[in-house]
């Protein structure tokens, strides 16, 4: 099967609970931490909200996590992460895409992958900051698809 992630499709990444530096609560309100998108191969997962059924729960690992949103579209716009030489010569910019990868357990599960390849684990940083801040905008804009186990709490005590 010839899949592709249409730029306009939502994505659900898990923020895991427990985890609290993985988002920061501000005076203007959520900010994600960069490590909300840690991954040891370098390629976050997310979850194709169209192949859920829109569903934001089919992401979360346990009840308590949280889930943020993303358009692969947002995603694929980061095109200013260069990789230098020793000389601080720009040698080229990294591609960044949203992939299918999808699993005997999970046909909703993509990546978000470079390429080329990431040459140090600083580059991938930058990405993961680029992406905490596109899902910290989508927050504000939008709200959380699934929100944190903390928040849940305050919002429910407010009523």
């Amino acid at each position: 099967m010839n899949d592709v992630v249409a730029d306009d499709e939502l994505l659900y990444r898990c923020v895991f609970h427990g985890a609290d530096r993985y988002y920061y609560l501000e005076e203007s309100g959520v900010r994600l931490s960069s490590q909300a998108f840690a991954d040891r191969g370098q390629a976050p997962s997310v979850d194709r909200a169209k192949l859920c059924n829109y569903d934001p729960q089919w992401t979360q690992k346990n009840p308590n996590d949280a889930v943020v949103s993303l358009v692969a579209g947002d995603i694929r716009v980061i095109d200013d992460i260069v990789q230098k030489d020793a000389k601080g010569k720009e040698l080229w910019t990294y591609k960044i895409d949203v992939c299918p990868r999808p699993l005997a357990d999970n046909p909703a599960h993509a990546q978000i992958e470079p390429s080329p390849a990431y040459q140090n684990r600083n580059t991938f940083r930058k990405v993961s900051e680029k992406l905490a801040r596109l899902a910290t905008e989508r927050i504000a804009e939008q709200g959380w698809e699934i929100e944190p186990y903390e928040l849940r709490n305050l919002s429910s005590s407010d009523h």
